[in-house]
């Protein structure tokens, strides 16, 4: 038999140890294992923050449309009722209730003062308004003086 060593204080040399030849692929192997998977984790995070904005934006939307839906119903309610109804026939049917006084206004001013009625309107004052018309304005002005 033969005798081994066996250093009982071992020193620098002897505690070295030796890697194996593939040591620095496998280190770059997971290097680039650790880059994908931390570049995947942002991208997941960018998503989510972009489906997170999406959700916010829709349930703003969703309560846009709810305040719409009670504006909506309101607007019916009122349509239906009492009030509605009698402002309607009285401003726009031109209806009267039993109690109103009722007042004619006459388009001729001479008519109001009791005077005999003036020649009959020209044919300028038949047409429409027309705002760039010389003889209209002065048709205008010469009904005001008179």
């Amino acid at each position: 038999m033969g005798l081994v060593r066996v250093p009982i204080n071992p020193g620098p040399q002897d505690v070295r140890r030796q890697r194996h030849p593939a040591y620095p692929a496998l280190l770059l192997l997971a290097v680039v294992v650790g880059l994908y998977f931390l570049f995947q984790h942002v991208e997941q995070l960018r998503e989510l923050s972009a489906v997170q904005a999406q959700v916010a934006e829709m349930r703003q939307n969703i309560a846009l449309g709810e305040q719409n839906t009670l504006d909506l119903e309101a607007q019916l309610r009122y349509a239906t009722s009492d009030e509605y109804v009698v402002q309607m026939a009285r401003g726009e049917l031109g209806y009267i209730q039993e109690g109103d006084e009722v007042y004619i206004l006459l388009d001729e001013p001479a008519a109001r003062l009791g005077s005999p009625p003036a020649e009959p309107p020209s044919a300028v004052e038949e047409d429409s308004f027309r705002p760039l018309d010389w003889a209209w304005w002065q048709s205008l002005f010469q009904q005001i003086r008179e």
